[in-house]
């Protein structure tokens, strides 16, 4: 990756790996492990509906297909939601609170449920179930369904990243912005546009 701030970031910040992660839940016992199984199908679903989406755009059934993948979710993760709860670590592992994320992130077409998850992922990040990196998109997702200034900068498509101010209006609202990232303990701006840039040119999905 040819990104060295973000390299030497993450090679500060281990615990907040794949690898640490996958570790940390193999020590667990799930208190809900066919809870784990379902999230870790549907987010497969999720991944594989917009790859096929990424690739082929211009196909309205690939795209019905995400939609449908994205709906069939939203309904299930509101009802989960509902009955129980977002999900725990300690009912399907970080991996798990991290696939419950990713069906949150994606739920674009109800914003007034995704907003309402908001204080539930603070509770895990509060809690170390989430990582300030994926909150902060999050975060950043619901305030651009609300039409507001995105607090992180993580939103932005590639094209307004390369601009001069990563997609925002002036250098004011980079400080501004780095203020709030260094706040939450997250790597610097610079860093994260050079390694997402990287991330989504190899696996544009997430």
């Amino acid at each position: 990756m040819p990104c060295p701030g973000a390299i030497a970031w993450n090679q500060a910040h281990p615990e907040e790996s794949d690898a640490a992660m996958n570790q940390r839940d193999a020590a667990r016992s799930f208190s809900d492990p066919a809870l784990r199984e379902e999230l870790a199908i549907r987010s497969q679903r999720d991944q594989e509906a917009r790859i096929a989406y990424l690739a082929h755009p211009a196909n309205t059934l690939v795209r019905q297909r995400a939609v449908q993948v994205d709906a069939n979710n939203v309904k299930w993760l509101s009802m989960l939601v509902r009955s129980q709860g977002f999900p725990t670590a300690a009912q399907v592992g970080e991996r798990g609170v991290r696939q419950a994320w990713l069906l949150a992130q994606h739920a674009d077409l109800q914003p007034a449920f995704q907003a309402s998850l908001l204080p539930e992922l603070e509770q895990r990040h509060a809690a170390g179930e989430l990582d300030g990196m994926t909150l902060s998109r999050f975060i950043d997702r619901v305030l651009v369904a609300q039409h507001r200034a995105q607090r992180y900068g993580t939103q932005f498509t590639p094209e307004a990243w390369a601009t001069a101010h990563f997609g925002l209006p002036d250098d004011q609202s980079v400080q501004e912005v780095e203020q709030n990232r260094r706040a939450l303990g997250i790597m610097p701006l610079a860093d994260y546009v050079c390694m997402m840039s990287y991330v989504r040119r190899k696996r544009p999905s997430d």
